[in-house]
C-alpha cells in the first residue's frame, strides 16, 4: 500500500521544503522504509537541492501539453473580439492589430470562439519537464520542473505523483507549491495526509487556515506543525489554542536549519542538537499517516 503525505503552507518561505527533505529522509535513512520525494513547486523547485542535488538523472521526460493561440492576419477582419473576451490580458493592440502575447496565454480557447472568421489557431508548445533521479543524500526525487513563463502547473504536478506512483514506493512525500492555487489543489487531492506548515505570523496563519477549509472540503486527514515558533511565542500559543490535538510539533528558529539548508543537508544527517525534536516529529507523522 502507498501512503501520499503532502506537505503544503498558506504562503511561501515557511519551512515546507525543510520538512519534505528531513521527512524524505527520515523515513528513507532512519527508518529504512522505501520512500520517494515529489517536487510539486514546479515554478521554484528545490527538494532535490535540499537533499544535496541529483548525482544520477534516471529518465528526464519533455511535457507537450500547453497551447498558444496565433492568429491568421489574412482571415482576420480586425473586430476586436478576441481582444475583447481575453481575460488573462494575453492580446493587447499593435499598429490596430491583435497581437498575442505568449507569455501571458492560457491556450483557454476563448478567442478562437468568439472569432467570426477562424483566424485563431492554437499550437502545443512545451509545458515543462519531469525528472526522476537520485540525491546525493541518497534519496529518490521526481520533480516537475514548469518551462519559464509556462502554464498548466496542476497537471503537470498531476504527472508528477504518477510517475513516483509508478516507480512504485511504498511513502511518496510531496513538498507542495505555496498557497491554495491548482498546483497545490493537484498535490493534495487523494493523498493519505496534509501536513500544514505554518509559522507565527498573521499571513501565515491566514494562509494555514484556508488550507484546512480545503483539506476539509475535500476530506484529507490534516495535521499543523508550528515552524520558528519561538520568533513570537503569543502568536504560536494562539495557534496552537485555535487548531487544538491538530497540532502535533514545534520547531524553533535556529541557525542549524538555516546552515543544513545552506549545506544542501537535511537536519537529519548532521549532528545538530534539533535532530532528536525534529526527528520526534517525523516519527508522529509517519504514526499519524499508518
Amino acid at each position: 500500500m502507498q501512503r501520499e503525505i503532502v506537505i503544503a503552507s498558506g504562503k511561501g518561505g515557511t519551512g515546507k521544503t525543510f520538512l519534505s527533505s528531513n521527512l524524505a529522509y527520515y523515513i528513507s535513512k532512519i527508518v529504512g522504509r522505501p520512500c520517494i520525494g515529489v517536487d510539486a513547486d514546479a515554478e521554484a523547485p528545490d527538494l532535490a537541492l535540499a537533499l544535496g542535488d541529483y548525482v544520477n538523472i534516471y529518465s528526464r521526460e519533455e511535457v507537450y501539453e500547453s497551447r498558444k493561440a496565433t492568429i491568421d492576419y489574412e482571415k482576420c477582419n480586425l473586430c476586436m473580439m478576441c481582444y475583447t473576451v481575453c481575460r488573462f490580458y494575453a492580446i493587447t493592440l499593435q499598429e490596430d492589430k491583435p497581437t498575442i502575447i505568449e507569455e501571458y496565454c492560457e491556450g483557454c480557447g476563448a478567442c478562437g470562439i468568439v472569432c467570426p472568421t477562424q483566424a485563431i489557431s492554437y499550437r502545443t508548445v512545451r509545458t515543462g519537464f519531469i525528472i526522476h533521479g537520485r540525491t546525493r543524500h541518497d534519496v529518490d526525487v521526481v520533480t516537475a520542473d514548469l518551462e519559464v513563463s509556462g502554464r498548466n502547473t496542476g497537471h503537470l504536478v498531476y504527472l508528477a505523483r504518477e510517475k513516483a506512483k509508478q516507480i512504485g514506493r511504498e511513502y511518496i512525500i510531496i513538498d507542495a507549491a505555496p498557497g491554495i492555487g491548482c498546483p497545490v489543489i493537484s498535490s493534495i487531492v487523494g493523498a493519505n495526509l496534509l501536513v500544514i506548515c505554518v509559522e507565527p505570523t498573521p499571513q501565515s496563519f491566514n494562509g494555514c487556515c484556508r488550507l484546512i477549509n480545503v483539506a476539509e472540503t475535500i476530506k484529507i486527514p490534516y495535521r499543523i506543525i508550528i515552524n520558528k515558533y519561538d520568533l513570537n511565542r503569543e502568536f504560536a500559543e494562539k495557534i496552537e489554542k485555535e487548531l487544538g490535538n491538530n497540532v502535533i510539533g514545534r520547531i524553533p528558529y535556529s541557525r542549524d536549519i538555516v546552515k543544513s539548508y545552506a549545506d544542501l543537508t537535511p537536519l537529519l544527517a548532521t549532528s545538530s542538537p534539533l535532530k532528536k525534536d525534529v526527528e520526534h516529529i517525523m516519527e508522529e507523522i509517519v504514526r499519524v499517516c499508518s
